[in-house]
């Protein structure tokens, strides 16, 4: 779900851009094919500052994505809302440097444009070169900074590490890239087989890296035994979430074109900004409902643990009968006055 959510992300706002900008996109289910896509200005690919503006939109936006999801992976307490954030981060990083990466290494449209119409990476082989490897370099080793953020739902310092690795990363992972091959199938875009071959590669790294850093935990002989997933999928959420699936996949595998022919200039730009006005009010209205969502729960916690530590309080009284006899005596039968003036102020 991570994965094609943030390739739709990276798709659409490619898509949005390039539609904003005069060009009619035909959008499939794993790319957009550029090389049918259509523009009233014969000249629009000519232009570095078109082609700059059109390929760093995406980056900017998964950019933006992965830090979003950083900032709300800390506040959740949701086991199954921090998996997917955790995944969304992960996916925004191999997206990032991915797109990058093998679209300099296949002369791709994507992102490398950019670099190439800046002069950095065209006709200049070497500094090309460099780019390719430091973004592999980026692929294979910026996820390793996430490993604090797999608390939310798998916790190595009380499981066993290589178990909890093993069942909560590998086994869903090799079942999501399964599932990945079949939705992009009969498509098997070079850029999205290898963004995939190389999110795998990350992934055994990066478990690699936990089950080490984490290793001298064995020496320990109490562990909080890994429930098998730790994350539960209700058949509810699988069922709303396997139809919107099969729609999406059914709508995207026919094609979607997005023609701009139909707009003057002027009108391109009102959609460009009406669109992102409302995007940031959505952003801060989703804002302010989760932060006065956050005060009532924490509230709630506030009176939930008061009433707790009162009740604990009075179970631990002692017994008033233990101090007849002693010269404490008379505090005792203060207590039951004061207890029964109390209870006759009620009934009045």
């Amino acid at each position: 779900m991570a994965y094609i959510f943030v390739l739709y992300v990276s798709l659409f706002s490619t898509a949005f851009i390039s539609f904003t900008n005069q060009i009619t996109i035909p959008i499939g289910i794993d790319r957009i094919d550029f090389e049918r896509a259509t523009s009233s200005s014969d000249a629009v690919w000519e232009s570095s500052e078109n082609v700059f503006t059109i390929f760093s939109f995406s980056p900017l936006v998964v950019f933006i994505l992965g830090l979003l999801a950083v900032i709300a992976t800390k506040k959740t307490q949701n086991k199954t809302l921090g998996a997917l954030l955790f995944w969304i981060i992960f996916h925004s990083i191999i997206r990032l440097f991915g797109d990058f990466l093998f679209g300099h290494v296949f002369n791709l449209w994507g992102p490398n444009l950019v670099s190439d119409f800046m002069g950095i990476t065209y006709p200049n082989f070497y500094l090309k070169l460099i780019l390719v490897v430091l973004s592999l370099i980026g692929i294979m080793s910026i996820p390793l900074l996430l490993t604090p953020l797999i608390s939310p739902f798998f916790n190595p310092m009380a499981n066993r590490a290589k178990e909890g690795v093993r069942i909560n990363f590998i086994y869903p992972s090799l079942i999501g890239v399964a599932f990945l091959f079949l939705w992009i199938c009969p498509s098997f875009y070079i850029n999205e087989v290898s963004i995939l071959i190389a999110s795998i590669l990350s992934l055994l790294f990066f478990s690699n890296y936990v089950v080490n850093k984490y290793k001298f935990i064995s020496f320990s002989t109490e562990y909080v035994d890994n429930d098998r997933f730790n994350i539960k999928f209700g058949y509810i959420l699988l069922i709303i979430t396997s139809i919107i699936l099969i729609t999406i996949k059914a709508i995207l595998s026919s094609g979607i074109v997005l023609r701009s022919s139909g707009y003057r200039r002027d009108q391109l730009d009102g959609i460009f900004y009406s669109s992102l006005i409302g995007v940031l009010v959505l952003f801060f209205l989703s804002l302010i409902v989760y932060s006065i969502y956050s005060k009532r729960k924490e509230r709630e916690k506030f009176d939930q643990e008061k009433t707790d530590t009162l009740d604990n309080i009075e179970q631990e009284t002692m017994d008033l009968s233990m101090l007849e006899g002693t010269k404490w005596s008379n505090i005792g039968e203060n207590i039951k006055k004061a207890q029964s003036l109390e209870d006759n102020r009620e009934e009045e």
